[in-house]
């Protein structure tokens, strides 16, 4: 026969946790966030890649594939906050009564526990994955020094010049040999501008006061546009060009309608 004067013996934590599953609004918060976190897994992809720059180096390749991997690995991180949003506004409060107070979460020391070492792993992947990557090109920039060509990029307003020392030309458009290494020194004429041969996948500052260097191997044959990604005054926006990545014969007669010659 039960003793109705024992004590009430407290929760557990699993009955606590099963409790908590149970819940209307958890279950349609983790709907939503398998949704969501299927969603951008999805658009990372498979259509991420679909509306990025045609690649033609190997440099953006690297960048396509950070794209698509860390849209895949933060999935879960954005696809939690929106489906706690989608939640709350599907079951937004109505009427002229005061709302109720949802669950505290800043108290919450499970939720902020996972939320911190998620955060945390998540910051971690991506200074391992940039050093890494980084120091990869670093070494290949290296290596291929010595068969580099060498591009000197002078940012103006609001036009780019190129000049080739090796070959003893100066222009306005950017070609370059397919399968070749090049080595871009990078400067200002007048205001800070940010040099970005959008194909390329690579994007480095140019400044009045100090060359900036950096490294790309063109690996297609194709037409590439070279832009400003930095302010730079009134008609930023119409400084750009347009080149290409040419088979050796094609760069070489090139070199030569613009009056240079072979390196």
């Amino acid at each position: 026969m039960a003793d109705h004067n024992a004590e009430e013996l407290a929760p557990t934590p699993g009955d606590r946790a099963t409790r908590f599953f149970k819940r209307a609004d958890v279950q349609q918060t983790t709907l939503f966030f398998i949704l969501w976190t299927a969603l951008f897994v999805v658009l990372g992809l498979f259509f991420y890649p679909k509306w990025m720059p045609t690649i033609m180096s190997v440099e953006m390749k690297s960048a396509e594939a950070i794209m698509i991997w860390f849209t895949v690995i933060s999935a879960p991180v954005a696809a939690i906050v929106l489906a706690v949003a989608t939640t709350a506004f599907m079951n937004r409060h109505r009427g002229d009564t005061p709302p109720p107070d949802g669950p505290a979460i800043r108290t919450n020391g499970p939720v902020v526990a996972v939320w911190t070492i998620t955060s945390l792993l998540f910051a971690l992947v991506a200074i391992v994955w940039g050093l890494t990557e980084m120091n990869a090109q670093a070494v290949a920039a290296g290596k291929d020094a010595k068969s580099a060509i060498v591009v000197e990029v002078t940012g103006s307003q609001w036009v780019w010049t190129f000049n080739y020392p090796a070959q003893g030309i100066e222009t306005h458009e950017l070609n370059l040999p397919v399968g070749v290494p090049v080595t871009f020194n990078v400067k200002s004429a007048d205001v800070n501008h940010s040099f970005w041969p959008v194909q390329l996948g690579v994007k480095i500052d140019a400044n009045a006061q100090v060359t900036t260097v950096i490294h790309s191997l063109p690996n297609k044959i194709g037409p590439i546009d070279v832009k400003c990604a930095e302010l730079c005054g009134l008609y930023h926006a119409y400084m750009e060009t347009t080149g290409e990545i040419q088979s050796a014969s094609d760069f070489d007669a090139w070199v030569t309608a613009q009056g240079g010659h072979k390196a």
